[in-house]
């Protein structure tokens, strides 16, 4: 059964249970700062994030520091400017290049937490040409990436949610399951990120 968004964002919040206090361990690597300071409350570093970062370490201090060039960021992942590797990662449909150092799986859980700051930046900004790039993005990883076998972290499942196709909710789903299956509860990260996805769905139905 499908469910609509106001009863999504009750069961997202139902999972996510208590946001961990703001000094908890979220085990998040190096997204743990910005994904902090971005959904928790916390300082931006001394140096700004650049497009010579990662890109979804670059997105995501994107969304509490206003000195990241998000147009940079944006424009050094473009797909024409990627070099060419075998697999389906190089016909430019990911929102980040997939380089030779991170296996398959590393990789799309980089391009769903990247795709899960975007929603907002372009959201927050009114930029209606990375909502664009978003939604090609989205269309990608639906047709060519299985969420099971990528991520146990629940990133960009408002992405999907708001697409509203059965195909979307079905892999909102997947993430969320994902997200329980090692658990009992969602961890202090995926607690964190299912409380910002539901946030994301208030704020569309809100139309702010």
């Amino acid at each position: 059964m499908r469910f609509d968004l106001p009863t999504w964002i009750r069961h997202l919040r139902s999972v996510g249970g208590d946001l961990p206090s703001p000094d908890a361990g979220l085990t998040a690597g190096d997204l743990e700062s910005p994904v902090r300071a971005a959904c928790l409350g916390g300082e931006p570093p001394a140096t700004a994030a650049t497009a010579a970062d990662p890109g979804e370490i670059a997105l995501w201090w994107a969304r509490s520091d206003p000195r990241v060039d998000v147009v940079a960021v944006l424009d050094a992942a473009d797909p024409s400017r990627r070099t060419v590797e075998p697999g389906p990662a190089s016909s430019g449909g990911s929102l980040l290049p997939r380089d030779s150092r991170r296996a398959i799986e590393v990789w799309t859980d980089a391009d769903l937490a990247a795709m899960h700051a975007l929603w907002w930046l372009a959201h927050d900004h009114g930029r209606a040409d990375w909502a664009a790039r978003l939604d090609e993005v989205r269309r990608w990883h639906l047709a060519n990436t299985q969420p099971d076998n990528a991520t146990n972290r629940p990133w960009a499942i408002h992405v999907f949610l708001l697409a509203g196709s059965p195909e979307d909710e079905h892999y909102a789903q997947t993430l969320l399951h994902n997200a329980m299956a090692m658990e009992v509860e969602p961890t202090p990260l995926g607690r964190v990120l299912l409380h910002d996805a539901a946030d994301a769905l208030e704020r569309h139905l809100a139309g702010d």
